[in-house]
Formats: structure tokens, C-alpha cells, sequence
């Protein structure tokens, strides 16, 4: 990856994840008719390149209490590859008991694509499903833990066949 890719890269998650937020009580609340977004750092297992350093930014409208829908981007780097995917996200929300309505199981699953550069370029479709945990701190900002299966069919010299990335983030929601 070049250094201006990496300076831009850094630079918008920079801006994404310090922009200001919903209003105070939507983090906490989840209206309907709400968005939230939030940024997760972590790794990427099984790419193309073996583990990659990972940072996904993600976007959720909230359509009621228990159902969101917005984008996911996956970026993934190691010193040769680096591989951006881009999905629509469904996600359900569901209440953990004893957390005051503070603790979240949220269960996810998308489709879109994916592009890695390692080699060979190769475009090819990305379905990731995963579930996660999220706790909110306060009125503004909430923190997440997110495992996703990343299945998709890239070919970049290494070989063939449907791949199965496995990911684990941290992060924050606000």
C-alpha cells in the first residue's frame, strides 16, 4: 500500500470516527428513524495474505427498536495485500437480560463485494454473518465486540475456491 493510500485510509477512518453523533439519546435508545455508526479495529484471519490488520466502519439506520439496516466497509492489511470490502448489513438487536437495556446480542448478515490487491487483483461477492455484543456506556457512546465469517470466491494467484474469512473487531458506536 502506497503512503498516500495509507495517510487517506487513516484519515477518513480518523474523520468517521470523530464526527459527531447521533443526538444524545439515540446511542443509548435506538429510535426508530435514527442512524448510528461506529468503527471497530481487529484482524482478519484466512486472506489472501494469511492475517491481516483489519478496521471496519459501519453505518445503521434503525427501522425500530430491534432492526438496522446501512453499510458495512472491511479494510484489511498486511505488507503485500490490501483488501476493501463493501456490504448492505441487516441487523437485529436483542435485549440482554439483566443489563438494563444497556447490553445488545446483535445478530448480522449482508451481501456485497470485495477487492483484494495481493499479486492479482481480483473482485469477487462477500457475504459476511456474524454476531456481536453491544454496551452502552453512556447516553453518547457505546462499546461493540463483533465476529464475522466473511465468505466470498477471491482468486489472487493463491488459489481457488469459496474462502471463508474470519474476523473479530472492537469498537466503539456512537
Amino acid at each position: 500500500m502506497t503512503g498516500l493510500a495509507w495517510v487517506f485510509t487513516v484519515g477518513v477512518a480518523v474523520v468517521v470516527i470523530g464526527a459527531p453523533g447521533p443526538a444524545p439519546a439515540q446511542a443509548a435508545n435506538s429510535q426508530a428513524g435514527t442512524w448510528t455508526g461506529g468503527g471497530a479495529l481487529g484482524l482478519l484471519a484466512n486472506t489472501p495474505d494469511d492475517t491481516a490488520f483489519a478496521l471496519n466502519l459501519d453505518f445503521n439506520y434503525r427501522l425500530n427498536h430491534e432492526i438496522s439496516v446501512g453499510p458495512l466497509l472491511q479494510l484489511g492489511f498486511t505488507g503485500d495485500l490490501t483488501l476493501t470490502g463493501l456490504s448492505g448489513q441487516a441487523k437485529c438487536w436483542l435485549n440482554v437480560p439483566g443489563t438494563g437495556d444497556r447490553g445488545k446480542l446483535v445478530l448480522q448478515g449482508g451481501l456485497g463485494f470485495v477487492h483484494a490487491d495481493f499479486r492479482q487483483s481480483d473482485t469477487s461477492w462477500l457475504l459476511p454473518l456474524g454476531f456481536g455484543f453491544d454496551y452502552v456506556l453512556d447516553r453518547r457512546l457505546a462499546v461493540t465486540a463483533t465476529f464475522l465469517l466473511n465468505f466470498t470466491d477471491l482468486d489472487t494467484g493463491a488459489g481457488t475456491g469459496t474462502h471463508v474469512m474470519p474476523g473479530l473487531a472492537l469498537g466503539v458506536r456512537f
